[in-house]
């Protein structure tokens, strides 16, 4: 069995301690040199540990800061797992089953975003899809892409939902640029963003969550066309 490295036995001492609730939240952790003489290790060791923990969420890690202990945010926890995502949708199963698992969520998000949006709420969303609709460019389009459907996630008042629905957006970030590649014009993806948003509008449950579900399956079905593009006759 491989041995552990010192700045993972430091780690792990430390998120016991805050697991445990001997050190709370706004708690300072203890001082390098009492690390470094606890575990007889280098400095180099200890900050890879605070570091370790950064990632995590578990410390704060404000420039020039003496690292706190901190509750973990859901886009912290989302964002320390990116690189292992990105890798996992080098595979065509990978990306398949993240574009399953956005239309399920965003199908959802649509569904409540109809039950319980404020007029506040539909204001927010009006505003990013006639953005959507103004794009003269692609640079453009994608940025009012994002905005709107996050202004969707955003009316569940969940952060962990709009922190995955961020991620999803992020990770498969490359499905914009190969849709419109593959015949999906600005013009037809604002059209659907409307409906969405007209059926979200008329608090009609049923209808933005297939409304939704049809948008992400075409923007799929083009995704893969663009990869494997018929043969010319």
């Amino acid at each position: 069995m491989a041995l552990r490295k010192r700045f993972e036995e430091i780690a792990e001492h430390l998120e016991l301690l805050i697991i445990s609730g001997e050190l709370k939240e706004g708690d300072r952790i203890p001082s390098e040199r009492a690390l470094m003489e606890k575990f007889s290790a280098g400095r180099p060791s200890v900050r890879e540990a605070i570091f370790s923990l950064q990632k995590k969420g578990l410390l704060s890690d404000l420039p020039r800061g003496v690292p706190r202990v901190q509750s973990p945010r859901a886009d912290i926890v989302l964002k320390s797992i990116g690189s292992s995502v990105r890798q996992y949708i080098q595979r065509p199963e990978g990306i398949r089953n993240l574009q399953q698992a956005r239309s399920l969520l965003e199908s959802g998000l649509a569904r409540s975003a109809a039950r319980s949006a404020t007029p506040a709420d539909l204001r927010v969303l009006e505003k990013a899809l006639r953005k959507n609709e103004r794009a003269r460019n692609q640079a453009d389009f994608v940025a009012s892409d994002l905005e709107f459907h996050q202004a969707i996630a955003a009316i569940a008042s969940n952060e962990i939902f709009t922190s995955l629905n961020r991620s999803l957006a992020e990770w498969l970030r490359q499905q914009r640029t190969a849709s419109a590649d593959a015949g999906a014009t600005m013009e037809e993806v604002a059209r659907q963003h409307r409906d969405i948003y007209e059926a979200i509008a008329a608090r009609d449950e049923e209808g933005a969550c297939i409304a939704m579900e049809s948008h992400l399956a075409f923007v799929a079905r083009l995704f893969w066309m663009g990869q494997n593009p018929p043969d010319p006759d």
